[in-house]
């Protein structure tokens, strides 16, 4: 009897489960509950490839959905489900218009109402700044945007967080200025479209640099006279070792330019350091005594430095080859001719005669008798020379440098005459006891003294009685005194010597009346 009464009860409960539920819609997973609020504040930041939702937190949710649209406001479905208050949509198209909406969970699985949509189109943003160049001489730039063109505003800033910045409205390209001392600068830019969506930051960087300066230049080898075909090398040493500029230096009598590199080539020892060196070798062209070398430099960014004067100096000389002196091949008594081999320099100016009473000849002003500037001229008179005298020349060929060589040494002696005699006048102021003597002045070169004697008798000689001596050639007079003119008559002769000792007498004169 009981287990015919179990089956009776079992009977009807399946009765009443498929019978009295038949026809009840079967109730979601998750049924919009009550005070469960949509989320606020959504909004979008685009990026190449990406949209980045992100909302405010709504009390009570455990979680939230996030539906999408393509193109168009309707259709929207379920895109994700995340705890989080943000969520990336990778799985986007570059200018493809997306529309979002999102939707709170309560903890017990019960989801809110959806929020406001919003609209967001994925694009590439950058910024550019003079077209991605690395360097800059100017404060003043341009910067370039890309953007897509739904884009209404941007914000630019010269920190990542873009404190201070302030929204614009959007231009393909802006006029901006570079604020500070040289160095790289960054800014950083963002954007925002007709949706308010917007965009990451983005940035770019540029290196400011607004002078060019040379420290120095060094030439070698020292010392810095050179010959035409020599090399020479050029250093030049720039301010904070700017890599990249172009770098040359010139000098006097030299038209071109001497370009220098630091490409670690044609005499640059080391790449890339900041030195900018060349060797360079001199033309026959270039000739200079002390020609001013001077450098110029741009730099990378195209700042012009103020023109190097270098303090060292270079020459570029050739001297002369020495002519050979030959001889003397005529002398008089104050004169010495010489003669001498032709020059055959190419830059020839003058010869340069020097002469001296010892075998030391030099470029000496108190040896310098004459200059000459005929080519072809090889022989010189000397002449106002001294009697008896040696004389040691040397001839010396100057360039248009004023580059002399010299010739060797000769030596030749003017001849020894004996000195021309005075004429002596009749005594004059004749008196008691003193008569005055007076005489011609004699010329020669190599005059010595004068020699007065007396004597009581005719024929007056050096044996006779000296009476004076004058080394003075301008001073030809006497008076001689302590004479007895009443009793004697006194007989005179001048004697003229010469430094060589050689004399000659003049005429003798006497007191008689």
């Amino acid at each position: 009897m009981r287990k015919i009464a179990l089956g009776i009860m079992i009977g009807m409960l399946a009765s009443i489960q498929w019978g009295c539920l038949e026809g009840v819609t079967e109730a979601p997973l998750a049924i919009p509950g009550e005070g469960i609020e949509a989320p606020g504040g959504l909004s979008a930041r685009v990026g190449d490839g990406s949209i980045t939702l992100v909302w405010l937190a709504v009390e009570g949710a455990g979680s939230y959905r996030v539906y999408r649209s393509v193109d168009t406001a309707d259709g929207f479905e379920r895109l994700a489900e995340t705890a989080d208050t943000a969520y990336v949509d990778t799985d986007v198209q570059n200018g493809r218009i997306y529309f979002y909406a999102v939707s709170a969970m309560s903890a017990d699985r019960l989801e809110g109402k959806r929020s406001v949509h919003i609209v967001a189109a994925p694009a590439v943003y950058a910024v550019s700044i003079n077209g991605g160049d690395a360097l800059t001489g100017s404060t003043s730039v341009v910067l370039t945007f890309t953007a897509p063109e739904t884009t209404e505003n941007v914000m630019i800033g010269t920190n990542a967080s873009l404190t201070g910045a302030v929204w614009e409205r959007f231009a393909a390209t802006r006029a901006w200025r570079l604020e500070g001392l040289d160095g790289v600068k960054q800014l950083y830019v963002k954007f925002r479209d007709q949706s308010d969506a917007i965009s990451p930051v983005v940035s770019a960087s540029i290196t400011l640099d607004t002078y060019a300066m040379i420290e120095g230049i060094a030439i070698s080898p020292v010392p810095y006279r050179y010959s035409p075909g020599a090399t020479v090398h050029f250093a030049m040493q720039v301010d904070d070792d700017e890599l990249g500029g172009a770098a040359s230096v010139s000098f006097e009598n030299f038209s071109g330019r001497v370009e220098l590199y630091d490409d670690g080539k044609g005499g640059d020892v080391s790449a890339n350091d900041g030195v900018y060196e060349a060797d360079f070798r001199l033309s026959a062209s270039i000739r200079g005594i002390d020609l001013i070398v001077t450098g110029d430099f741009t730099d990378k960014a195209g700042n012009a430095a103020p023109q190097f004067e270098c303090p060292d100096k270079i020459s570029v000389t050739d001297p002369p080859e020495a002519v050979q002196l030959i001889g003397a091949v005529d002398s008089s008594r104050t004169s010495i001719t010489i003669r001498w081999t032709a020059s055959r320099d190419a830059h020839f100016q003058s010869y340069r005669i020097y002469r001296n009473t010892s075998a030391v000849v030099g470029e000496t002003p108190s040896q310098f008798v004459r200059e000459l500037f005929n080519i072809d001229q090889t022989s010189y008179p000397d002449g106002s020379l001294k009697e008896g005298v040696r004389y040691y020349y040397r001839i010396f060929v100057v360039n248009d440098l004023d580059e002399t060589a010299g010739s060797n040494t000769i030596s030749a002696h003017t001849f020894d005459a004996y000195p021309d005699p005075v004429l002596l006048d009749d005594p004059s102021s004749v008196g008691s006891n003193r008569v005055t003597l007076t005489w011609s002045e004699n010329a020669d070169t190599d005059f010595g003294e004068y020699r007065l004697y007396r004597s009581l008798a005719p024929g007056v000689t050096t044996t006779s009685t000296l009476v004076a001596t004058l080394t003075d050639r301008e001073k030809t007079y006497f008076d001689d005194t302590g004479l007895n003119l009443a009793l004697n008559t006194y007989y005179y002769r001048v004697y003229v010597f010469d430094l060589a000792g050689k004399s000659s007498r003049s005429n003798e004169v006497d007191t008689a009346p």
